[in-house]
């Protein structure tokens, strides 16, 4: 295991997704390298069928690469079977989706107390009840805890799918086009707070996105085009 392995969040080497389809062997992800690491904030960015979601979800542990790598904190992922690759994401990873991802017959606070509940932990031996609550507070849903899904805005369903992304104090964040399903001005709020609540906690982000103000917001952009990385290292504004 080398030092650089050690001290990235995450590191993929020669990463590669093969899918195949009616005409045969389809390409998604070619020999992917790159290093992100800890406490950095990077956009995966490019247009539509460049391998964006793909990408994240290899990351994750969601999928299983063709060929190549992933290190996670140093850790082979791929040397985990399912079972540990899910262990490990419920210490380590939280998750935001465009679709927010909310289980319809938990309300808010049984939705952020769902992570708490699956891992057998509470940050700093906190109540989990009370974790999840504050958190909720503190994305401004504190009236909203007995709120079921159907009854809260895109908004407030994203703020709550938030709240359970942090309540772990996640290592590391993952975003799948957190506003994607938001019109502009509830998105833009979802965004400031998603990168308020990164920069407090601390976590490493890495966000796929379309949006270009969003992505020019972290501290650093990887382009893809046809399943390659193009732009590895575009400078953008800090957060």
């Amino acid at each position: 295991m080398t030092d650089s392995a050690v001290e990235a969040a995450v590191e993929a080497r020669g990463l590669s997704k093969i899918v195949q389809d009616a005409t045969g062997s389809l390409t998604i992800l070619d020999d992917i390298n790159l290093s992100i690491a800890a406490g950095e904030t990077v956009a995966i960015v490019g247009a539509s069928g460049s391998g964006k979601s793909t990408l994240l979800g290899l990351l994750a542990g969601l999928d299983v690469p063709t060929r190549g790598t992933v290190r996670l904190f140093g850790e082979d992922l791929f040397a985990r079977d399912e079972d540990g690759r899910a262990a490990l994401r419920a210490q380590r990873v939280g998750f935001v989706f465009q679709s927010f991802q909310l289980l319809p017959h938990l309300n808010a606070l049984e939705n952020v107390l769902l992570p708490l509940e699956l891992s057998g932990t509470v940050p700093g031996g906190r109540d989990a009840v009370e974790a999840a609550r504050t958190l909720l507070q503190r994305v401004g849903l504190g009236e909203r805890l007995s709120h079921y899904p159907k009854y809260l805005s895109g908004g407030e369903q994203q703020r709550v799918a938030l709240a359970r992304a942090f309540v772990l104090h996640p290592q590391l964040l993952l975003a799948d086009e957190p506003t994607g399903s938001l019109d502009a001005r509830t998105g833009e709020s979802v965004i400031e707070l998603l990168f308020e609540l990164n920069r407090e906690r601390g976590s490493t982000l890495v966000m796929v996105t379309h949006d270009q103000d969003i992505a020019r917001r972290c501290g650093r952009q990887i382009e893809l085009a046809a399943g390659r990385i193009v732009q590895p290292a575009a400078s953008a504004a800090l957060a």
